[in-house]
């Protein structure tokens, strides 16, 4: 965890961050993999330390997938409240097009979807496959989640 913050302070203190992904180097890259990670476990004690040493909330991997996306994906409430405090971007797109209200539905994570829903985000946002939130609810047999989305 030292390790980590070192690296973090270093890096933060008058960087200015990449991007895209494919634009970040060896040392930029091994952050996120730890910023994505404490996502992916509910760290909402690393994720503080990331944010307020100044790493971008709305940072991507190579798949397009935001801490967001990753810690709604996973049900982890604490992490995705903390973000959404963090000004994340509720309504990023994945590579494929998916989003994270998507990804609450695909999951099951209904509280989490409700949450989506009162964001500003289009609910009709469709992904590369031509299919919104109501085409993932009715895809996954999710379909108690149809009256939040209509």
């Amino acid at each position: 965890m030292k390790m980590i913050l070192l690296l973090l302070t270093l890096l933060v203190s008058g960087h200015t961050w990449a991007s895209q992904p494919g634009e970040f180097s060896s040392a930029e890259e091994e952050l996120k993999a730890y910023f994505f990670a404490a996502a992916r476990s509910n760290d909402v004690v690393l994720l503080k330390e990331f944010i307020e040493a100044g790493f971008p909330v709305d940072v991507v991997n190579n798949k397009g997938y935001t801490a967001l996306m990753v810690a709604t994906y996973h049900g982890h409430a604490e992490a995705f409240d903390y973000l959404v405090s963090q000004k994340a971007n509720t309504c990023a797109a994945d590579t494929r097009g998916n989003t994270a209200l998507m990804a609450a539905i695909f999951r099951g994570e209904f509280s989490l979807a409700k949450k989506l829903m009162s964001s500003e985000c289009n609910p009709d946002h469709e992904n590369n496959a031509g299919i919104n939130a109501a085409g993932f609810a009715k895809m996954f047999g999710r379909e108690n989640i149809l009256n939040y989305l209509k």
